[in-house]
């Protein structure tokens, strides 16, 4: 090219970014997006995270041991709620021929969960105990929560330590 001659590119148009310009394989429908927005809504709503919770020992001088006949508190939390149920894995240490008994309770909401006992037979055996959260305990409130664990029978040595707690 001589000298200056500008040299002149093909340019092609780019090509049209409005909604109109769009193949649309199926014709908008207003309820359509309206019932997908509320089953997203919904779905969201309805998912709830596990949120791990550790428990700590009751009484310090006492550690673990649970040798009485009633229900005695042995482990203590505070648990700020952001589920619909507390869970907790126990290992009972039963002895050889002792029962025990494990349950979740709340003072300040007076709410207890169902008592579960372990079987009989000289090794630690691993419960599950759970309450179920009432709505009276509003999202990201805190209370104080028990473990509370008994002796049904037998003489043996007999410990509770916490496996595993969530609420979900």
């Amino acid at each position: 090219m001589a000298r200056g001659q500008r040299r002149i590119i093909p340019v092609t148009p780019q090509p049209s970014r409005h909604p109109g310009s769009r193949v649309v394989t199926t014709t908008p429908d207003v309820v359509r997006a309206v019932t997908d927005i509320r089953q997203q809504v919904g779905a969201q709503a309805a998912r709830v995270r596990r949120e791990d919770v550790t428990f700590t020992s009751a009484d310090p001088a006492r550690g673990e041991p649970c040798t009485a006949a009633a229900m005695t508190n042995t482990l203590v939390t505070t648990v700020y709620r952001s589920g619909h149920t507390l869970y907790v894995d126990l290992a009972m240490g039963t002895g050889a021929a002792s029962v025990m008994e494990a349950r979740i309770t709340v003072p300040d909401l007076s709410i207890t969960g169902a008592a579960i006992d372990t079987p009989a037979g000289g090794v630690e055996r691993d419960i599950r105990v759970q309450l179920s959260l009432p709505d009276a305990w509003p999202m990201g409130e805190a209370h104080r929560v028990y473990i509370q664990a008994r002796r049904v029978s037998g003489g043996d040595a007999t410990t509770v330590r916490v496996l595993r707690a969530w609420q979900r």
